[in-house]
């Protein structure tokens, strides 16, 4: 990564970008000094103040929103404190995980801020990665007969696979790494990434060939999706990755930089305006190439 580029990243104007940008890109510990300082300055900023009171609202979705933005910006429970685990623990307790298709999303934070020590979420994550399919993907969830009959044979649902993916990529990153690993690599790398089967130049899904941030339970994009693989130990130098590249690279400037292409009317967090270059997309697309 350029230094130019680096030092966007780092500004102190937004202090969730460089806390992922000292963990995850640096990959300094929890005890360096610059992530002890960065932390504690996110923990007073107004960012966060945002964030803890949508935790403390009484809609599941706000609780949601609030722990994904809390992972995303590299903050664990023990950051945070006495404010987070009776919010995590009621929001289970209220849905079972079952918040529509948002499960593998909500279980992949849960993990990246330190929960999956505890028994009810390492055994949910145990048992939702077994449900993987023949094909490498996990299926539609929905009950409804018109949409996914039980008694008929269905392809796997490609946007809940890629949620699937950031799971299986967050708990390598926490040594952990899930049988279903591979399965789900191939499942992805046979298409070129985005591709179906049988016809590799129509996308699975068309928000995968953008930037969509931050991420929603059916909406993932090229930058969070890439660097997964790479977690995942994909090799950069194979035909799917570089096509897969090819695609993110499409979305970037002429300095080095990546756009946001799209993103909820009412973003979980704020993370930039559509159209303009975004530090999250930057980020994520350099963790993905240079890891």
């Amino acid at each position: 990564m350029d230094q130019m580029i680096l030092k966007w990243l780092s500004e102190e104007t937004t202090p969730e970008v460089r806390l992922r940008v000292l963990k995850e890109y640096e990959n300094l510990p929890d005890d360096d000094e610059r992530v002890v300082a960065c932390k504690k300055e996110l923990l007073q900023s107004k960012v966060y103040e945002r964030g803890l009171k949508k935790l403390k609202k009484d809609k599941p979705w706000d609780k949601y929103d609030a722990i994904m933005a809390f992972a995303e910006w590299g903050l664990t429970r023990e950051d945070i404190g006495n404010d987070i685990d009776d919010e995590v623990f009621g929001l289970i307790e209220s849905t079972g995980f079952k918040m529509l298709c948002g499960e593998p999303l909500l279980l992949r934070n849960l993990v990246k801020m330190g929960y999956y020590s505890e028994d009810i979420v390492r055994t949910e994550v145990d048992s939702v990665l077994k449900l993987i399919k023949e094909d490498g993907g996990f299926g539609c969830i929905s009950t409804n007969k018109k949409i996914n009959d039980p008694k008929k044979l269905h392809k796997s649902c490609a946007r809940l696979t890629v949620e699937y993916l950031l799971l299986a990529a967050e708990l390598t990153l926490q040594g952990q790494r899930p049988e279903c690993a591979d399965a789900l690599v191939h499942y992805f790398t046979k298409r070129n990434i985005f591709y179906r089967t049988d016809d590799m130049k129509t996308p699975m899904v068309d928000v995968m060939l953008g930037t969509f941030y931050p991420p929603d339970p059916i909406k993932i994009g090229a930058h969070m999706i890439i660097y997964a693989l790479r977690v995942l130990g994909c090799d950069p130098d194979s035909a799917a990755m570089q096509a897969g590249i090819q695609v993110l690279d499409e979305h970037r400037l002429e300095n080095g930089r990546y756009v946001l292409t799209a993103s909820k009317s009412v973003q979980a967090f704020k993370a930039g305006n559509v159209g303009e270059e975004n530090k999250w997309v930057t980020l994520y697309a350099y963790m993905a190439k240079e890891r």
